[in-house]
C-alpha cells in the first residue's frame, strides 16, 4: 500500500473520528441531563450507523476515482442508492424492533449523517481534484 493511499484513508477516517467525538459529546451533554441511558444508546447507534455509511461512501467513490466522468458518478450514485437502502431497512427495523426513543434516533441519525455528508464531499472532491492522492488497489 502506498503512503499516500494510506495518508487519505487515515485523514478521512481521523476526520471521522473527531466528528464523532463531537456529535457523542455534544448529544451526551443535551441527552445525558434529559433522557434516560435509551437516548444515549439510540445516539451511540446513529453514528456507528451513520460512520459505517461514511466508511461505504468512501470506499464506492475511491473504486472509481481513476476511471472515466460516467464510471466515477455510477459508482457514486449506485453506491449511494445502495447505502439509502440498507439504512431505510436499519432505521425501520431500529424503530419497529426496538425500545430505543425513536426521536432521538432519528435526530441523532440525521445531525450526524448531514456532518458526515459534507466531510464525504469535501473529501471526494480533494481525491477528485488530485487522483494521485489515492490509487485503487
Amino acid at each position: 500500500m502506498s503512503n499516500q493511499k494510506v495518508s487519505m484513508w487515515r485523514q478521512y477516517l481521523t476526520w471521522l473520528l473527531l466528528i464523532d467525538v463531537i456529535l457523542i459529546g455534544g448529544g451526551y451533554a443535551v441527552i445525558g441531563a434529559t433522557e434516560t441511558v435509551g437516548g444515549m444508546a439510540a445516539l451511540l447507534l446513529a453514528v456507528v450507523i451513520s460512520t459505517l455509511n461514511a466508511i461505504a461512501a468512501f470506499a464506492f467513490a475511491k473504486s472509481g476515482i481513476h476511471a472515466d466522468m460516467n464510471t466515477f458518478m455510477v459508482k457514486v450514485m449506485g453506491g449511494m442508492g445502495l447505502r439509502m437502502l440498507v439504512m431505510l431497512i436499519v432505521v425501520f427495523l431500529v424503530i419497529f424492533l426496538s425500545k430505543l426513543p425513536i426521536f432521538v434516533f432519528i435526530i441523532s441519525l440525521f445531525i450526524s449523517y448531514i456532518s458526515k455528508s459534507v466531510l464525504e464531499i469535501i473529501f471526494i472532491l480533494k481525491i477528485k481534484d488530485n487522483p494521485e492522492l489515492i490509487h485503487n488497489g
